[in-house]
């Protein structure tokens, strides 16, 4: 049986139409390409929000625990901001030098030691959202007031920012450096 192109243009043209009929579902079946609120949120104003008012929080035991984790936070982005002034420093230096050279070497090995204190505060945030899954379970249950998650809340959401905006200025130092 010989194939010609009479005999395929009939199935050609449903092939065709295929795609075409695709385009035809009504859009509320489908996901928007609109950005998210989330995406539209200003993380770097986040990271420069104050922390939650501790004071508020009538349960002693997660103020205290919520004040140790946010000392914590801020001693990591003390040791990232320390770090990322080296690490900003070689990346210039080795700005336009070969990949491998001794200056490249040095700022990648400079850009490496951001990863300890944003490590440390990814940490910290995991703890956080351990704490308030834990928290709302205990809300929920009436086993404690309600109203400590609210604040656990802000504090995640601050400590998020921060690595957020951590991530941006490692990933900035990283291309600018090339290779």
């Amino acid at each position: 049986m010989k194939v010609t192109a009479a005999k395929l243009a009939p199935l050609m043209s449903l092939v065709a139409s295929l795609p075409l009929s695709a385009c035809l579902e009504p859009m509320a079946d489908r996901p928007s390409l609109e950005r998210r609120a989330v995406e539209l949120r200003d993380r770097q104003a986040e990271a420069k929000a104050p922390p939650p008012p501790i004071a508020t929080i009538t349960d002693p035991a997660l103020a205290r625990d919520l004040a140790a984790m946010l000392a914590l936070a801020d001693k990591a982005e003390a040791d990232f901001a320390i770090a990322r002034s080296a690490a900003q420093q070689d990346a210039g230096a080795a700005r336009g030098k070969a990949t491998g050279s001794e200056a490249w070497s040095v700022a990648q090995t400079s850009i490496s030691a951001l990863d300890a204190p944003r490590r440390d505060l990814a940490e910290l945030l995991g703890d956080l959202e351990e704490l308030y899954v834990a928290r709302l379970a205990k809300e929920a249950a009436g086993e404690v007031e309600p109203g400590g998650s609210d604040q656990i809340d802000q504090a995640r959401k601050h400590v998020l920012a921060l690595v957020e905006s951590q991530d941006q200025v490692i990933a900035t130092l990283k291309t600018g450096l090339g290779g």
